[in-house]
C-alpha cells in the first residue's frame, strides 16, 4: 500500500500540480536558430544598428574566406587577419549577394584552443561588434567611414565546406565607401579592369602593393570619398607577377578590406585572370 501511494505522489508531483513545479512553456523555439548572421549586425541601415556599437554579439554561419598568412611587410605586424562571410550570403531563391555579409576578426580565440582555422571553416563567432574611426593617435578615417569588425571573439568550429564562388560587383562601388562598404569583408570579384600603374611593392621598402583600380587621388586618410580603391598584396606576392601599366584583366577576384580608402586583395594568381 505505501509503495502505491508513493507512486501515486511521484505522479501528482511530475504533472505539474500544487504539489509540483509547474510546466515551463517558452513557446517554440525559431526554426532559424537564436544567433544572429553577419549583416544583421554590420548593416548600417537596420533599426537599431547604432546601438549594437560596443556590444557583445552571437553571430553562427560565419564562413572562413581568407587568412592572412602572407605578411608582406615581413615583420610579423600585416599578418593574421580573418576575413569571413555569412555561409548563406548569396540569396537561395534571387542568386543576388545578400550586402554586408562580411566582416574581419580581430584578436579571436578558438574552441578547440589549439584550431588553425584555414578557408572553408565555419565557426559560430561570440565577440564585441565594433566600428572604429581611428586607428590609434595617429590615423583618422575620412568622414563617414569606418572599419567594422568583431573584436575579441571566441570562435566555435562547426564543421568544413568548399569556399563560395565571389560575387560580381561594380567596380565603381569600391570608390564609394557607402557603396563598397556593402561588400568589405566579402568575396567578389570585378571584370575589365586596366591598371593604372605598375603592380610593383613600395619604392620605400614597406614591402606593400597598392594600384589604384580608378582614376583620381587618394589624397590622405581623412580625404572625403570618393577615392579609388587600390589592389594590394595583402593576401599574397602580387609583385612576383610581373603586371605592368596598361595590362587589361578580365576579372579580379579578392577580399574587400578597408584602411582609408578601400582595397581588393586576391588570395592567389588565379584570381588575376588576364
Amino acid at each position: 500500500m505505501r509503495l502505491v501511494s508513493s507512486l501515486l505522489l511521484i505522479s501528482v508531483i511530475s504533472c505539474g500540480t500544487a504539489e509540483g513545479d509547474p510546466h515551463s512553456n517558452n513557446g517554440i523555439p525559431p526554426v532559424g536558430g537564436k544567433d544572429k548572421r553577419i549583416r544583421d549586425v554590420a548593416d548600417p541601415g537596420i533599426e537599431g544598428h547604432a546601438g549594437l556599437v560596443k556590444t557583445t554579439q552571437p553571430v553562427s554561419g560565419a564562413l572562413v574566406v581568407a587568412v592572412d598568412e602572407f605578411d608582406e611587410t615581413q615583420n610579423g605586424k600585416s599578418a593574421g587577419t580573418i576575413y569571413v562571410q555569412d555561409l548563406d550570403a548569396m540569396d537561395p531563391e534571387t542568386k543576388q549577394p545578400r550586402p554586408y555579409s562580411g566582416i574581419t576578426l580581430f584578436a579571436p580565440t578558438f574552441n578547440p584552443g589549439n584550431l588553425a582555422v584555414s578557408p572553408g571553416d565555419v565557426l559560430d563567432l561570440r565577440g564585441q561588434y565594433t566600428e572604429s574611426a581611428t586607428i590609434g593617435s595617429t590615423v583618422t578615417f575620412a568622414p563617414g567611414s569606418v572599419l567594422p569588425q568583431i573584436s575579441q571573439p571566441v570562435a566555435t568550429f562547426r564543421y568544413e565546406t568548399k569556399v563560395p564562388d565571389p560575387v560580381d560587383i561594380d567596380a565603381a562601388d569600391l570608390a564609394d565607401f557607402a557603396k563598397g562598404r556593402r561588400w568589405l569583408g566579402m568575396l567578389v570579384r570585378i571584370k575589365n579592369v586596366t591598371l593604372l600603374a605598375d603592380a610593383v611593392n613600395d619604392s620605400k621598402g614597406s614591402g606593400r602593393l597598392a594600384v589604384n583600380l580608378s582614376e583620381g587621388t587618394g589624397g590622405n586618410c581623412q580625404t572625403p570619398f570618393p577615392k579609388p580603391a587600390s589592389l594590394t598584396n595583402d593576401l599574397f606576392d602580387v609583385d612576383k607577377l610581373g603586371l605592368k601599366k596598361g595590362t587589361t584583366l578580365k576579372s579580379i577576384t579578392g577580399v574587400v578590406g578597408f584602411f582609408c580608402n578601400l582595397k581588393l586583395a586576391p588570395r592567389s594568381k588565379a584570381d588575376l585572370q588576364q
